[in-house]
């Protein structure tokens, strides 16, 4: 049976660090470095899926890792954690839905050590959670609470990585146009559903800013430009734009 979730991966600086540039060793805080991914759910050795795109950490962190002298300030805009999706498509054209979030961790004693890194540091990492499926509000949704259990003083009524992998390994995606599949994070309780193969593709996200930007001229054209894309079929014959 298919699954909502594929992967939850964990991108950041690994233990060789190495600028953008390939000099390796630590440069300061104003360099940016090269993410590497840090930990996964399946671990690489699992069959359940196809393991994550080896590009996924330069994706989900384009600019590079930096290092900071500080963490999380709740009166610092700039150290909030970030929320974003990203969509990957492979070499057959198949999309990859991705869920992101991104925050200042610290730095571990053995790295900080090894590199000479001034103590008390932190660096960008991002959590994000993979699937097949363009369910970007879910997908936001559920990230949003493991990373509230992370975090959360009380912690999680479970071992975190038994939520994870209870996550990851039994909720199924759900049958187009059937009823919604409810599941729970600890104490909070989520639901997906899916449209109808027949209806338009399945996009839960708010096209509201996009019509706020756009001009009735432009809107009529985008919305055009949508509806040819794709295959077409007139009587028999199938056209490809």
């Amino acid at each position: 049976m298919a699954r909502i979730f594929e992967h939850l991966v964990v991108c950041g600086i690994g233990p060789e660090i190495r600028t953008l540039d390939g000099s390796k060793g630590f440069h300061g805080f104003g360099t940016y470095y090269m993410p590497s991914l840090l930990d996964q759910y399946p671990p690489p050795n699992h069959t359940l899926y196809p393991p994550p795109p080896p590009q996924l950490p330069t994706c989900v962190l384009p600019a590079g890792v930096l290092f900071y002298s500080s963490g999380y300030d709740s009166n610092d805009a700039s150290t909030i954690p970030r929320s974003y999706p990203i969509v990957l498509t492979e070499g057959d054209g198949t999309k990859i839905y991705v869920s992101c979030i991104a925050f200042r961790d610290p730095v571990s004693e053995d790295i900080a050590e090894a590199y000479c890194i001034p103590a008390n540091s932190f660096a960008d990492k991002c959590i994000c959670l993979v699937s097949r499926s363009p369910s970007f509000r879910l997908l936001r949704n559920t990230l949003e609470e493991l990373f509230t259990l992370c975090f959360s003083p009380g912690g999680s009524s479970k071992p975190l990585w038994d939520v994870i992998a209870s996550l990851v390994s039994t909720v199924p995606l759900p049958t187009p146009g059937k009823d919604r599949v409810l599941f729970a994070i600890d104490n909070c309780l989520l639901s997906v559903e899916a449209p109808p193969k027949d209806g338009l593709p399945h996009v839960d996200i708010s096209f509201q800013p996009l019509v706020q930007c756009l001009d009735v001229d432009n809107l009529i054209k985008f919305f055009t430009a949508c509806c040819l894309r794709g295959e077409f079929c007139s009587d028999q014959t199938n056209i490809q734009f």
